[in-house]
C-alpha cells in the first residue's frame, strides 16, 4: 500500500536532463474524496430530487526545496476532481502556486484563495455543502492570477497577508485583498478586506463584477472539545454593479470521542440590488450535522438544514418567500 504517497521522482522538467549530483526534496502527493447523497429542492424543475454532491474532492502535489541564503522554494499544484457529475469538467484548477519563503516571510504567485476567503478559517463548518457560506456571503474568491506576500508570525501571534490581483483585461483596475490575523491559544481574530476583486456568490451580487468587501472573523476554543466561530461582513459592487449586501454567521462544534456535533446559523441581506434599487432580498440558513471518524483518514457525515429565501433571493418574487429543506450523508477520505 502507498502511505502518504511520497513521490521519489526527481522533477524532470528543467530543460531536459538533470545533473546526477543535484538533490531534490521528495514531493508529497495528497488527495481528498468527499461525496454525499443529498435530498433537496431543485428550483429549475420545482420538485425535490436526490443527487450526488461532490464536496471539493481534489488531488494535489506539494513540496519544499532548500535553496542558498536560507531561502526555500515552495510549490503546490492542486486540481479539483468531480467524479459525480459528467456535465462538469473532470478537472479544475484549485490552489496552485510557486514561490519563495525565508526569514522575512513568503511570496507566491499562481492561483489561490484570496486572504478574505481564507479568513473564514475553520469557522464555516459546512464548507462545500448546500450550507456553505458562499450561498449568502460574497467574496469567496479563488483568483486565477495573483501575487501574494505573507509575513512570518510576528510576536508569536500576528500575521499579515497582502494579495495583488493584476487585471487580465484592458481598462480594468487591479484588485487587492489583505488580511491581518491574531492567532492566540484560545481566541483567533482575523480582519480582511477586498478592493475591486472579481466577486463570487452573495444574494444579488453579479459574479462577473468587481466587489469591495470587509470581513471580520472570531474563533474561540471554549474548551478542548467545544469550538465557536463568528463572522460579519459588508460587501458592495463597483462600477456597473450597484449592489450592497451584509451578512453574518455563527457556528459551534462539540467533539466527543469519535463524533463531532456541528451547528451553524447564517444570513445574508441585500439593501441594494445590482441596479442600485432598494432591496429586501435575504437568505437565512440553519444547519445541523454529525461527523463520525471511521479511522485515521475516513469520516462519515450526515447533515440537515433549512434555507429561507425572501424578496428576490433564490428566484423568489418581491414579497414572497420559500423554505427549502436539505439532508445529506456521505463519506470523506483523505490521504
Amino acid at each position: 500500500m502507498i502511505k502518504r504517497n511520497k513521490l521519489s521522482i526527481a522533477v524532470l522538467i528543467a530543460g531536459g536532463a538533470l545533473s546526477s549530483a543535484t538533490v531534490y526534496a521528495e514531493p508529497e502527493f495528497y488527495g481528498r474524496f468527499s461525496l454525499g447523497l443529498v435530498n433537496t429542492y431543485d428550483q429549475s424543475i420545482d420538485e425535490r430530487v436526490n443527487k450526488i454532491e461532490n464536496q471539493s474532492s481534489r488531488l494535489g502535489i506539494k513540496g519544499k526545496h532548500a535553496l542558498d541564503n536560507n531561502m526555500t522554494l515552495v510549490y503546490q499544484y492542486e486540481t479539483g476532481i468531480n467524479p459525480s457529475d459528467s456535465t462538469k469538467p473532470i478537472f479544475s484548477t484549485r490552489n496552485s502556486f510557486v514561490g519563495l519563503e525565508g526569514t522575512y516571510g513568503q511570496i507566491i504567485t499562481g492561483t489561490f484563495d484570496t486572504p478574505l476567503k481564507k479568513a473564514q478559517a475553520k469557522v464555516d463548518l459546512f464548507n462545500s455543502t448546500s450550507f456553505d457560506i458562499s450561498k449568502y456571503l460574497a467574496g469567496e474568491v479563488r483568483h486565477k492570477q495573483s501575487v501574494q506576500y505573507q509575513t512570518p508570525k510576528l510576536m508569536d501571534a500576528f500575521r499579515a497577508t497582502v494579495d495583488w490581483l493584476p487585471a487580465a483585461e484592458a481598462d480594468t483596475d487591479d484588485g487587492f485583498s489583505a488580511s491581518l490575523e491574531y492567532m492566540g491559544d484560545v481566541v483567533g481574530i482575523t480582519v480582511a478586506m477586498d478592493s475591486k476583486v472579481d466577486g463570487d456568490s452573495g444574494i444579488v451580487t453579479k459574479k462577473e463584477e468587481q466587489l469591495n468587501a470587509v470581513r471580520a472573523v472570531l474563533s474561540v476554543n471554549a474548551t478542548d472539545s467545544v469550538k465557536l466561530g463568528f463572522m460579519v461582513q459588508q460587501a458592495e459592487g463597483t462600477e456597473a454593479d450597484k449592489s450592497e449586501e451584509a451578512g453574518w454567521m455563527a457556528s459551534a462544534s462539540w467533539s466527543l470521542n469519535k463524533m463531532k456535533l456541528k451547528a451553524q446559523l447564517g444570513q445574508g441581506v441585500a439593501s441594494k440590488d445590482a441596479t442600485g434599487a432598494d432591496s429586501d432580498a435575504s437568505l437565512t440558513q440553519a444547519s445541523l450535522g454529525l461527523d463520525y471518524s471511521m479511522g485515521k483518514n475516513t469520516t462519515a457525515f450526515v447533515y440537515t438544514g433549512v434555507s429561507r429565501y425572501e424578496d428576490g433571493a433564490g428566484g423568489t418574487a418581491v414579497g414572497e418567500s420559500r423554505n427549502d429543506a436539505t439532508t445529506g450523508l456521505g463519506l470523506t477520505y483523505k490521504f
